[in-house]
């Protein structure tokens, strides 16, 4: 492989390569409380989830490892995605911490994760813009459609916290799901593009 095509595919792997593992501990994360909620149907699925997060976890490690073997160029629209990513992230989270700590203060705890889960899937519309990347139009509407749904359940019945996060938690962890496994399958495909051998 030439020095510049390497530069090029160092960049492209490096930036695919992380996000699997980040994906599938936010999807732990999201049914985490799926048996406390639904008894032993809802631990057949945290053990379900579990079972693909532990593989794309794994997965993911490995192609972090193969991508260090390449030197990284930041081209300029490496550079724009990192700084509009940048500026995305920073909004998302401080709009995330702010909800989580007015929750909290009005004592709406069981209004905390729907919300965080709502602000998260609303993230991805801006970020199929910046990435240029039409696969986050479609997840989405899993996290914003569950956590709707999670705060208006919890609107209008007494459903204890755990169901309401959990309810919320489905969209957030079908999304989460969706997107480690097209993450693996982009770094495999972009292996291939540059003619990187890959096992």
């Amino acid at each position: 492989m030439k020095s510049e095509q390497q530069k090029a595919y160092g960049e492209a792997a490096q930036s695919i390569a992380p996000y699997g593992f980040a994906m599938a501990f936010f999807t732990l994360l999201y049914s985490l409380f799926f048996g406390f909620a639904w008894g032993l149907i809802g631990w057949f699925m945290f053990g379900l989830v579990a079972v693909c997060s532990v593989y794309i976890a794994c997965i993911s490690l490995k192609n972090m490892k193969h991508a260090n073997r390449f030197e990284v160029y930041e081209s300029l629209e490496g550079q724009r995605i990192k700084k509009q990513m940048g500026l995305l992230s920073a909004v998302t989270y401080t709009g995330v911490w702010l909800c989580v700590l007015v929750l909290a203060f009005l004592d709406l705890r069981p209004f905390i994760f729907p919300a965080v889960t709502l602000i998260i899937g609303l993230h991805f519309i801006p970020q199929a813009k910046i990435m240029n990347r039409v696969i986050d139009y479609f997840v989405a509407p899993f996290p914003i459609l569950s956590a709707l749904l999670a705060i208006y359940l919890g609107i209008v019945s007494d459903m204890h916290w755990y169901v309401l996060w959990s309810v919320s938690g489905i969209g957030g962890a079908g999304a989460t799901l969706v997107y480690g496994f097209y993450l693996l399958s982009v770094y495999r495909k972009t292996a291939e593009k540059f003619g990187v051998p890959y096992k």
